[in-house]
């Protein structure tokens, strides 16, 4: 069904009758719209953007614009930005928002050449350029079958305390149009309120260099001149223009030693993620797409000395890599995931967790005297179910150098990162997390990593950096996978050039700063078929949302009786006398977070996902595999 020409230099008016919500199901909809952990996603039709059999539509989408609208007029905002990746009609969406906002007089900024934008791009852009806010279309790691939609503040920060507003302010419209009709105002795609000036990479350069160890992109070119050689996937999303110009800038030999890999962009990722008929989607962090990406073919060819991997719109990361394979047997008690690859050589995929171990490591290690003269705080952020090891590492990497550092930690979901940058840069008062700990971030703070499990994260200069207008800013407020790329190309050519590998590096590290967590496990349940249409989309999520419920209630239970209480609880629920004794445990959130002598364990529903996500960290991937597999295993009845 036609409700607007996309990209036409008429005005139009979308007209919303009450005959029209009802054969787009919009009560239902209205009720179940919310802005989660990474905004709005849900299900699209890859052939119609139109269509009333998904939820993403632009019957929807242009509600959501205009809510968007509503609320940033009461707020005064009148500059944004709109970005989006790859995937089904995002130019079509983008088109389609910016001239809602246009009808209504608020400025909208695009890009200028390229259509794609990655989400650390637009959240950058929207600081550098004091914009009043923005947002990217993207669904991030997921299928292509899904789209989504990311709004941010003024500093490029995931919406908190607004996406209420505009949540209530969809449904309003929602309740308007079921009862008398809505209509919404879209200006022609010419209207000068459209300003195509959106191209921040020189600042987002020059603040990406004050985040990197000197000498690391001179080290990187040394390295490539002598050989080194790195593949890097950026699965038809976004991040292929996007490396080119970042990697341009910095005068990095792309083509002539990096090599961009599913470059060509694909509203479909070339299918990446889809194994035995199940799209999985592009996450990098997922074995369906590290173990089938070609990793294992340019590694044995040695027309790569390691694969990095990026999702859809840049702000994921990983890598496979290469080691001794007389050291296999090491790497695998040591929590890594290894496969033999030829007489000499294993392949080691690593985890997110265990990238971002490194490059702590790596931040502190390359610190010098001038960069720790003076007072300072150095900060590890750290979502609840990221790897405790990150922090066992910079404790010790931070002691060598006669400085501490500091550990905090939020719920999943880097708006809570943001949130405490701003914290950092409005006041002096201490931090108070969620469970209620105040943790002081001064004086003069320095975000040294904050990461997420999932593969996703981002840094601060060592020095704030400004806005045009003289806004200050101590971190960008988004993941970044582009800081992440390049910093991990820096390591790459140092182990070039001292002869090591990425494995054995990991493992000298655990033992000299003797490591205690050392074996991490995530495991998803899934909760229904996300690709399922109709009434049986209906029926499958209803019982998978039950099966959620149950479970997060019988854990958050947990939270309101003693250490003692939850062990007896567990050892009855699991069957199994031996269940490790619990030390603590609190809702962290969102989860369930319990604490034993010897490691911890979550459970939280994704905010992104349909699934259950059970965490646990420990001593040994035994201890793990058997403790994690357990509670699994509870059911809530």
């Amino acid at each position: 069904m036609k409700l607007f020409t996309p990209f036409s230099d008429e005005t139009e008016v979308i007209d919303i009758t009450p005959e029209l919500a009802r054969r787009y199901s919009l009560d239902e909809w209205g009720r179940s719209f919310k802005l989660g952990t990474a905004g709005y996603r849900d299900l699209l039709d890859s052939t119609d953007m139109s269509s009333p059999d998904v939820p993403f539509n632009t019957l929807t989408m242009a509600l959501v614009a205009a809510a968007r609208r509503d609320v940033a007029i009461r707020h005064g905002l009148k500059r944004l930005h709109i970005g989006g990746e790859v995937r089904p009609h995002t130019q079509k969406f983008i088109n389609l928002f910016a001239r809602i906002y246009a009808a209504a007089g608020m400025q909208v900024h695009l890009r200028q050449d390229s259509p794609t934008t990655p989400i650390w791009l637009s959240s950058f852009g929207v600081f550098h350029y004091d914009l009043d806010g923005g947002e990217n279309f993207t669904a991030s790691h997921s299928p292509s079958f899904k789209g989504g939609w990311k709004p941010m503040d003024a500093f490029g920060m995931q919406l908190l305390d607004m996406s209420t507003e505009i949540t209530q302010q969809v449904r309003h419209l929602v309740d308007q149009a079921l009862t008398s009709g809505v209509s919404i105002d879209l200006a022609p795609s010419s209207s000068p309120l459209i300003k195509r000036d959106f191209e921040p990479y020189d600042a987002y350069v020059d603040m990406l260099r004050s985040i990197l160890p000197r000498g690391l992109v001179e080290s990187i070119r040394s390295a490539m001149a002598g050989g080194l050689r790195v593949a890097i996937s950026t699965v038809g999303g976004s991040m292929g223009r996007a490396a080119r110009e970042v990697f341009g800038r910095l005068d990095l030999p792309v083509d002539d030693g990096i090599t961009l890999l599913h470059e060509k962009e694909d509203s479909n990722f070339y299918g990446i993620g889809t194994v035995d008929g199940v799209n999985h989607g592009p996450d990098p962090g997922k074995w369906q797409v590290y173990r089938h990406i070609g990793a294992k073919e340019l590694l044995l060819e040695r027309r790569a000395h390691v694969v990095f991997i990026w999702d859809p719109d840049g702000d994921r990361f990983n890598m496979v890599t290469q080691a001794p394979g007389d050291r296999k047997d090491d790497f695998t008690r040591s929590g890594l995931e290894v496969e033999d690859l030829d007489d000499t050589r294993v392949l080691v995929y690593f985890k997110p967790n265990q990238i971002y171990f490194l490059l702590t490591a790596m931040r502190f290690s390359s610190l010098s005297p001038e960069d720790v003269a003076g007072e300072a705080t150095w900060l590890v952020g750290l979502t609840f179910p990221t790897s405790r090891s990150i922090y066992e590492v910079a404790v010790g990497t931070a002691t060598a150098l006669g400085i501490a550092a500091r550990q905090v930690l939020v719920p999943v979901g880097f708006k809570y990162f943001g949130n405490l940058v701003r914290h950092a840069e409005t006041t002096e008062e201490p931090y108070v997390n969620v469970i209620g700990r105040e943790i002081s971030l001064h004086p003069n703070p320095k975000f040294m990593i904050m990461a997420e499990e999932s593969g996703g994260a981002a840094m601060g200069p060592l020095q704030p950096y400004y806005s045009v207008g003289g806004r200050k800013s101590l971190a960008i407020k988004e993941k970044d996978a582009m800081q992440v790329g390049v910093m991990l190309l820096g390591l790459a050519a140092e182990l070039w050039h001292h002869g090591e590998s990425f494995a054995t590096r990991y493992m000298d590290l655990l033992e000299r700063y003797d490591i205690r967590h050392r074996a991490y496990e995530r495991r998803d349940v899934m909760l229904y078929d996300e690709s399922l249409r109709g009434e049986e989309r209906v029926r499958a999520k209803a019982a998978g949302e039950k099966q959620r419920d149950d479970t997060v209630r019988y854990f958050r239970s947990l939270t309101e009786k003693s250490p003692a209480e939850v062990t007896q609880n567990l050892r009855r629920a699991t069957g199994m006398d031996d269940f490790p004794e619990v030390t603590d445990v609190f809702w962290a959130g969102d989860g369930t977070f319990i604490q034993f002598r010897e490691g911890w364990f979550e459970i939280r529903a994704s905010g992104t996902d349909a699934v259950l996500r059970y965490y646990m960290e420990g001593p040994s991937p035994g201890w793990v595999e058997r403790w994690n597999q357990a509670l699994v295993s509870v059911s809530p009845s």
